[in-house]
């Protein structure tokens, strides 16, 4: 083993090299044919196809899909939360009532700097089982399609508890230090900035190259492209319907101050000593998770 200085690899600079040889002599070219497209701009007369008048009449779908999209917080309490849950020696647990008891409190807890004010949205999202193996695969279930943070660690959780009269009798054997680590690109600089200045400089010349294809072929292989692109939108977004699971959910509205009490006033579904609860809290109306949960 012997000491070296650091060099520029010459694999990376014959890249670089060759690329340039092309890439260098664009602007002039590009600068050439411009000239030549607005000499001859006034001739040029094309119609309007049907599909984009009625496609600009939709444009005020953007707007409708961003508002599905609200500035907002989430509340939850779970067995597992310090002071939250009730810890014995068998586990942890918390009943509905006291989860909504919970939220209640945490409505009014005015100490808090990020507690909402003025009038808000909210729905009250609850999961709750007797028994921790179907607490787990409720939580699963419901997880693979609400992808709340707090109850993806509940589901995590619930499972490991689950499993852990199985679990804690295995004894893996010890791994020698140091650890190998899982594959993974060796991107480190400053081979990262190089692929990602020097694709840029490629993207270029594949660009240029494709021009051996004339404008009839490139607008088939669009046509094609894009359709078989929509198809499978639609097929993901159909997807994305197949929902499975339950919740006990409601849908409430107010102050912080009105939301506790309303959370109080509402009937518990059940004594079961396994539940998550949690508030989606928004001061703009939330439209999707209303239709989704309630």
């Amino acid at each position: 083993m012997q000491k070296s200085a650091l060099s520029w690899p010459s694999a990376a600079q014959a890249i670089q090299t060759s690329a340039e040889s092309v890439t260098d002599s664009v602007d002039s070219a590009m600068t050439n044919a411009v000239a030549k497209l607005t000499a001859i701009e006034s001739e040029a007369n094309y119609s309007r196809h049907p599909l984009s008048s009625e496609a600009e009449s939709l444009l005020g779908l953007r707007a409708e899909l961003n508002a599905l999209l609200n500035q907002g917080q989430v509340l939850t309490a779970s067995p597992y939360q310090f002071q939250v849950g009730n810890k014995q020696a068998s586990g942890s647990y918390l009943n509905p009532q006291t989860a909504l008891k919970i939220l209640a409190s945490k409505m009014r807890d005015q100490v808090d700097k990020n507690r909402p004010t003025g009038t808000i949205n909210a729905i009250v999202v609850m999961v709750t089982e007797s028994q921790i193996k179907r607490f787990a695969d409720s939580m699963n279930s419901i997880t693979a399609v609400l992808t709340l943070p707090d109850w993806c660690q509940v589901a995590r959780q619930a499972t490991a508890l689950s499993t852990n009269g199985v679990d804690k009798l295995h004894q893996s054997a010890s791994i020698i230090q140091p650890r190998f680590k899982p594959q993974a690109h060796l991107n480190a600089q400053p081979l990262r900035e190089l692929l990602k200045q020097q694709g840029a400089q490629l993207a270029t010349l594949e660009s240029l190259a494709n021009d051996k294809t004339n404008v009839i072929g490139k607008l088939q292989a669009l046509a094609a492209k894009r359709a078989n692109k929509l198809n499978q939108i639609s097929t993901a977004m159909n997807a994305l319907k197949s929902l499975n699971g339950s919740v006990y959910s409601l849908s409430i509205s107010g102050s912080p101050e009105s939301i506790a009490s309303q959370l109080l006033q509402a009937s518990a579904p059940n004594n079961n000593q396994y539940t998550v609860a949690s508030l989606l809290l928004s001061e703009q109306p939330l439209t999707f998770f209303e239709d989704l949960l309630c």
